[in-house]
């Protein structure tokens, strides 16, 4: 390729012919040629200032007459530092340094001039640029802006980054002839990030709105890094209740890379708001988090004087933080703070409005390099609203160095037999714990709150009536196990023992008033320690059942049967010689000559670890676990076998014990357990409890078994059930023309173009169609028996269909959750979505029919935000967005 030097002023005139006619022939491609199609030509950039390459399918012409002027035909394409122009016709002044470019005919609209610069395209019927100055006039041109496009008759370039455009239309939707527009006698666009107008008017459909704007900007760039005011909104719907008002007012501030906030509020005229702020920072690698504050104030009248108003106040409080300080040690902070309805007031998630209490932790763990131990230090709040308890546990730490073997290394064996106490394991442990727990004697009613009673005690004895403010204790365990005492095979005999000591500041003691009647407790303040342990011998084996079968693919089914018993020990703590239980009398007796009634309690009760558990224990136990495994055997079209192991049934367990030393009731009850994945993706979990004994006429169990009494074996006490199945389908999603066909003649009340249906059918190949659809369900249900002999039992029984999302079409959209109750019969609160994409609109729809927050948001949106504020504020056409909400928030996600 020759590169012409067009910027300096050595005439053309002089040149030989031959030298023309070999520049014609480099310059120009054939049309013949491989890659004389539009778009596929290529011109390298200039290499030296003010040089300018060209090139173009046709041919080149040059006219000296009164100017200097060169013109290509066909697919002309002119690159200077400036910019790059492609055109039909391009026609180049080398004396003004003018650059004109064109279709060849009217009526050609593909080779429509297109102005390229930094990346930039404006395309236009006719452009004149000077290369030079970098200014330019256009007829008819689009400029390209980032989120939408300008059409303008009459286009001045100005400067490189200023641009005048007359009788201009300006819309975010792509369309050659877009759905909605801004049409302005005037537009002035700024470095393609600002947009002024005057004398402008809305467009929907070519309808024009009856209002005018005499001036106006908007725009047309957003950086993601940039602070800004957030643009309000607003809302008109509930105003007999909450009057007029604006919706999301606020701020978004950008700090750096690091951090961000924003700040939000919504404001009515009867007084009422919301409030919400927000923080988030992370630092990659290293930590991050964020910070949720909420407050929110609703009046219920208009003015302070009405008979029946009043005022309702929600607050909230969200921190979440988590920090790697090396790769052993880590920060983890979830604390979740609120008042009591304020999910009810302000949020419209199922699952949110249906919490009775919230939950916060912070958890600090470090592993050591070498593994040779673990810290872990912890704290934990709870707060129930429905019973107005809150328990704070923590801190809370432990202490776990790693288990040792102290006699491993005593003998060294070689290839023979190690000797049985070579396998004694020692496990230590020890804890640091407190807790704090405020239940108030008022209950709901109570004027005290549980952060007020945390820092002052004597609050907290005026609201609950006790003088266990705060406990703390230390525990240290030591855990010893022996395995393969008998050198055996088949079975496998071990034996263990646990010892475990308590350290307390504080202890209870109870006495009896007589003048009262009634048991007072009173702490005892002073170090006291308790001591417990235990020792337990178990047998263990497995056996094994073959059973073939040829049953389709599967031809043998395999049953593990793992059997155990084990005997263990423990003595009576609560006899007299271990001081750790007394006696107090808790009434007079009821005649003269009888013994008053008495009550054995244990000292350490109130503490923040309860002690020794007590009696004696004598006990063996036993248990029996099951497993079901069949081999599937496939073969494929060469003949190969390929065999695969299924688990039929993962866990089939029975467990019990029996006490010797108890004066009663010595059969526990029959635990049952069992856990299956029949398909993929189907999990089936069940457990049940079996009685043995009898009841009285109360429902208290008595020691008669059920087989003398009732000639029945056990009775069921408890069974509960639960399963879970997840699915996915269509991950492929469609397939299917996504690019709707707009005819030439353009209709706007005509809606067939959002038609779902293909509008090539039958003119090219139909493509694969596959609906994707996901979901998952759960299904549960508990029985329990009722000990009162008139009483019904209890049982429940949900199903719960949750992240159901099915592609109806390419354009539909359907989201749900919802579920039933199989024993009240009723729904449960569920919320049901519905979209549409109409290309340059959203259509959403959002309803919760059942429960007693029945609501349902509706929103026929502009999906550019440039645009859409303005539609929501505009009279008339607020009304794409209704709402039965009486705060007016949408619910999350809609």
């Amino acid at each position: 390729m020759l590169l012409l030097f067009l910027g300096t002023n050595q005439p053309l005139w002089g040149q030989d012919t031959t030298a023309v006619q070999d520049t014609l022939q480099e310059q120009t491609v054939p049309q013949g040629r491989p890659g004389a199609q539009q778009g596929q030509q290529s011109v390298s950039q200039p290499e030296q200032e003010g040089q300018v390459n060209f090139q173009a399918s046709d041919s080149l012409t040059f006219d000296f007459e009164q100017n200097r002027i060169a013109t290509l035909f066909g697919d002309a394409n002119v690159v200077h530092s400036s910019g790059e122009l492609k055109a039909g016709k391009v026609a180049m002044n080398l004396d003004s340094s003018l650059v004109s470019a064109n279709t060849q005919t009217p009526q050609d609209t593909l080779s429509q001039p297109v102005l390229i610069r930094d990346g930039d395209r404006v395309r236009s019927n006719k452009i004149d640029f000077n290369y030079k100055t970098e200014k330019g006039r256009f007829e008819v041109a689009r400029v390209g802006v980032q989120d939408g496009n300008l059409i303008g008759t009459k286009v001045k370039n100005e400067s490189p980054h200023v641009v005048y455009l007359e009788d201009a239309i300006y819309s975010t939707c792509q369309l050659d002839h877009p759905h909605y527009y801004i049409q302005a006698a005037k537009m002035k666009v700024v470095d393609e990030e600002e947009i002024f107008f005057e004398r402008a008017r809305l467009f929907i459909l070519d309808i024009p709105y009856p209002l005018i704007f005499p001036f106006g900007y908007l725009p047309g760039k957003f950086d993601q890094k940039q602070s800004g005011l957030l643009e309000p909104t607003y809302a008109y719907q509930q105003r007999q209740s909450r009057g007029i008002g604006l919706q999301n007012f606020g701020w978004f501030q950008y700090f750096n890379d690091y951090l961000t906030g924003q700040a939000s509020a919504d404001i009515f005229t009867s007084g009422s708001y919301y409030f919400n702020a927000r923080s988030n920072y992370r630092i990659r690698d290293k930590l991050n988090g964020s910070i949720d504050i909420g407050y929110s104030k609703e009046n219920s009248g208009l003015e302070p004087t009405d008979p029946n108003f009043t005022t309702n106040v929600q607050k909230s409080l969200s921190l979440s933080h988590s920090q790697d300080f090396s790769p052993y040690a880590n920060l983890d902070a979830n604390i979740n703070l609120r008042t009591q309805d304020y999910n009810q007031r302000n949020s419209y998630d199922p699952d949110e409005r249906a919490e009775t209490s919230t939950r916060s932790n912070l958890n600090y763990r470090y592993r050591h390099p070498e593994g040779d131990y673990n810290f872990n230090a912890s704290i934990r709040h709870n707060q129930n609203f429905a019973t107005n308890v809150t328990t704070l546990s923590g801190p809370e730490i432990t202490f776990n160095p790693k288990r040792f073997t102290p006699f491993s290394g005593d003998q060294q064996t070689t290839g023979g037999e190690s000797s049985w106490y070579e396998s004694l394991t020692v496990n230590y442990q020890n804890n640091f714990s407190s807790d704090f727990e405020f239940e108030p004697t008022a209950g709901d009613s109570a004027t005290v709150n549980w952060f007020e009673s945390l820092i002052d005690p004597a609050k907290y004895r005026e609201a609950t009536d006790n003088d266990d403010h705060y406990n703390f204790g230390f525990r240290q365990q030591v855990d010893m196990r022996m395995n393969q005492l008998i050198p055996s095979q088949y079975i496998n005999v071990s034996a263990g023992g646990d010892y475990t000591e308590y350290w307390y500041p504080t202890s209870t003691r109870k006495t009896f008033n007589r003048d009262s009647v009634r048991v007072e407790e009173e702490q005892v303040r002073g170090f006291t320690s308790a001591r417990e342990f235990s020792t337990n011998l178990n047998f263990s084996t497995k056996l094994y059942g073959l059973m073939n079968l040829n049953i389709g693919n599967f031809q043998s089914v395999r049953h593990v049967l793992t059997p155990s018993i084990s005997f263990s020990y423990s003595p009576n703590f609560q006899s007299d010689s271990w001081g750790y239980y007394r006696t107090v009398q808790t009434d007079t007796a009821a005649s003269p000559g009888q013994e008053p009634p008495t009550q054995r309690y244990s000292i350490f009760e109130n503490e923040v670890y309860r002690g020794p558990t007590g009696r004696e224990q004598r006990s063996i136990n036993f248990s029996l676990n099951n497993t079901f495994e069949a081999k599937k055997v496939e073969r494929d079209s060469t003949g190969e076998k390929k065999e695969n192991i299924i688990n039929l049934i993962d866990q089939l367990s029975l467990s019990s014990s029996y006490n010797f030393a108890a004066d009663s009731l010595k059969l526990s009850n029959l635990n049952t357990s069992l856990r299956a994945k029949i398909l993929p993706g189907l999990n089936i979990r069940a457990n049940a409890n079996f009685n043995f004994y009898d009841r009285n006429d109360q429902g208290a169990r008595i020691d008669d078994f059920l087989i003398q009494t009732d000639n029945k074996p056990f009775e069921l006490t408890s069974f509960s059930t639960s399963t879970s199945y997840s699915v996915k389908w269509g991950e492929g999603g469609f397939q299917s023309n996504d690019k709707p066909h707009y005819p030439q003649q353009y209709n706007p009340l005509n809606q067939s173009i959002f038609h779902p249906v293909d509008p090539h059918f039958n003119r090219q190949p139909v493509r694969g169609f596959n609906s994707p659809l996901s979901f998952s369900i759960d299904f549960s249900y508990r029985w329990n028996l009722n000990p009162s002999p008139n009483a019904d039992n209890n049982k429940s029984a949900t199903i719960n269909a949750r992240n159901i999302n099915i592609k109806l079409t390419p354009k539909w959209d359907f989201r749900t959750q919802i579920g039933y109750d199989l024993v009240a019969k009723e729904f449960t609160p569920s919320q049901f979505s519905l979209s549409r994409n109409l290309h340059c609109w959203d259509l959403s729809f959002t309803m919760n029919p059942f429960g007693d927050n029945q609501y349902y948001f509706f929103s026929l949106r502009v999906n550019a935000g440039q645009l859409q504020s303005i539609f929501q504020k505009l009279p008339g056409l607020n009304n794409l967005e209704r709402s039965s909400s009486n705060s007016g928030r949408r619910p999350r996600g809609f």
